[in-house]
């Protein structure tokens, strides 16, 4: 049986003893460390998802500024197409106009020497028939 006497009481102030000092050298301390390492593992989380969204907005930036660059060199390669296009048609009307000059040149050149050699010709002609005519007849025609 339990009986109540003074070493209970001694064991009850021993156990209250013992809890204080306990709560003093472990429980506070423990405590105290958890709710830091709480509060680091939360800030470090927080920290986490900080530079997780700037680094989605960096992302996102860079991808924008890419885009941008790529219209840029599709502009500028439309404009130089453009560009050579208009210059290859220039090129190819000066030459066809260059080469219409030319050929009116040698068309005219052509008929300028077929009326020389058909007057050569006539004036052949009007010899050879002038002798002709001279050896049927007999004598000279003027």
């Amino acid at each position: 049986m339990i009986s109540i006497n003074a070493t209970l009481l001694v064991q009850i102030i021993n156990l209250l003893v013992l809890i204080f000092i306990l709560n003093r050298l472990m429980y506070k301390p423990i405590s105290k460390m958890v709710a830091e390492r709480t509060a680091t593992l939360k800030g470090g989380m927080a920290e986490a998802v900080s530079l997780r969204e700037q680094a989605a907005d960096t992302k996102a930036d860079y991808k924008r500024h890419l885009d941008e660059g790529r219209q840029k060199v599709r502009e500028r390669l439309e404009e130089v197409r453009r560009n050579t296009e208009g210059e290859a048609r220039q090129v190819i009307e000066e030459a066809q106009a260059k080469a219409k000059v030319q050929s009116d040149q040698m068309v005219a050149q052509i008929q300028k020497e077929m009326e020389q050699a058909r007057g050569e010709i006539r004036a052949q002609a009007e010899g050879v028939a002038k002798q002709m005519a001279g050896r049927i007849l007999g004598r000279e025609v003027a």
